[in-house]
């Protein structure tokens, strides 16, 4: 058994996981764009990211289009599952720059899915916008000038990067710097009065915001139904008409749609499953997937699910490694687990060399932040 590196000391660990909770504790938040970018290099850290202890270099266009992605249904008007009451408001005073950009994009484009318009020609055109206004904004008011503990950026608004501590505990702390982010986010919105008219006390914001669209999954059960021949992707039994889509990297540890991660199961092994990782023989299946099935990714791409076979692989490498630290299990089957080891990761990393992973470009419509 190799033992598993720790290139950030756990002092300074604590040390940067301390300073977050002072930024959310001591900092004035007048917008919810402090919130969306540390949810944003959070998620890009993991997607980007590794092990190393070593720094992180984000370019503008990745940053700028995984805010944007984030604000994306934040546009719409929010609905308490009876009635559209109103789009939220994300600042104190006028309406979020981001959410009148993304407005105007989707009128132009006449486009409702994110993964369509950043396809668009336009959207290499509205970007730059976008990068000033997170430029202008949250990078530049998050830390303070003497205390740049997340990160460093240029001037010319080309990238920004992230510090040794930030890179390491962004990934290994994920869910619960992200979970701070969103709990941030979600306080801010109920506290502003303008939203009062909006929201109701028993209002679901949460999963407005940040939840999964049930009715796009919705849309695929029939096709992902058809490509597994009516199985459930785990125990194999006849689906018939209870199926789940499940996300095969649960949506808990990173919620992000997309289209490789996305499995039809049965409702028994849905909720046994639940937030754990797959099992070795599941993850065996589900890279296999992923490696000879691009035409299944480029179909369900079409449903408005993003296509990124290389991001999903860098996703289970991350998960499976915390999962590795923390000594965590893997569910098989209902009451049956195994403990995660290195072979887990051995397995993403053999899988990962094939060409189609290694060269992302050759799926249609691939989207590489």
């Amino acid at each position: 058994m190799i033992e598993i590196p720790n290139p950030i000391p756990a002092e300074e660990q604590i040390n940067f996981l301390q300073k977050i909770q002072t930024l959310f504790e001591d900092s004035s938040f007048n917008a919810t764009y402090k919130f969306a970018l540390l949810i944003t290099l959070t998620d890009l850290s993991i997607e980007l990211g590794n092990d190393s202890g070593n720094e992180l270099k984000l370019t503008s266009e990745q940053v700028a289009t995984r805010f944007a992605e984030l604000y994306w249904p934040q546009k719409e008007p929010y609905s308490n599952g009876f009635k559209e009451t109103g789009i939220l408001n994300q600042n104190k005073g006028a309406q979020a720059e981001i959410i009148t950009s993304l407005l105007e994009i989707q009128q132009l484009t006449g486009e409702t899915n994110f993964s369509n318009v950043i396809k668009k020609d336009i959207w290499n055109k509205k970007i730059k916008k976008i990068i000033r206004t997170v430029w202008e904004n949250p990078v530049f008011y998050l830390q303070e000038d003497d205390n740049q503990f997340i990160f460093s950026y240029s001037s010319s608004r080309e990238f920004l990067t992230l510090t040794k501590q930030a890179h390491y505990c962004l990934r290994k702390f994920s869910e619960y710097i992200g979970q701070y982010a969103k709990n941030g986010w979600m306080t801010h919105l109920k506290t502003n009065q303008k939203n009062q008219l909006i929201l109701s006390s028993d209002s679901d914001l949460e999963s407005f915001l940040f939840g999964t669209s049930r009715s796009n999954l919705g849309k695929l059960r029939p096709y992902l139904l058809d490509f597994q021949n009516g199985k459930c992707f785990y125990c194999m039994k006849s689906l018939k008409n209870e199926a789940d889509v499940d996300h095969f990297i649960p949506w808990k540890k990173y919620s992000r749609n997309l289209a490789e991660n996305l499995v039809l199961s049965c409702h028994t092994c849905n909720r046994s499953k639940s937030d754990l990782l797959a099992g070795l023989i599941h993850l065996d299946k589900w890279l296999t997937k992923i490696v000879s099935n691009k035409d299944n990714s480029y179909e369900i791409s079409k449903f408005g699910f993003i296509s990124d076979p290389s991001c999903c692989v860098r996703i289970s490498q991350w998960a499976y490694s915390n999962g590795e630290i923390s000594k965590s299990h893997a569910w098989i089957k209902p009451h049956v687990f195994e403990k995660i080891t290195e072979e887990h990761k051995i397995k993403i990393i053999k899988k990962s060399i094939s060409p189609y992973i290694a060269d992302p470009s050759s799926i249609k419509n691939h989207i590489l932040l």
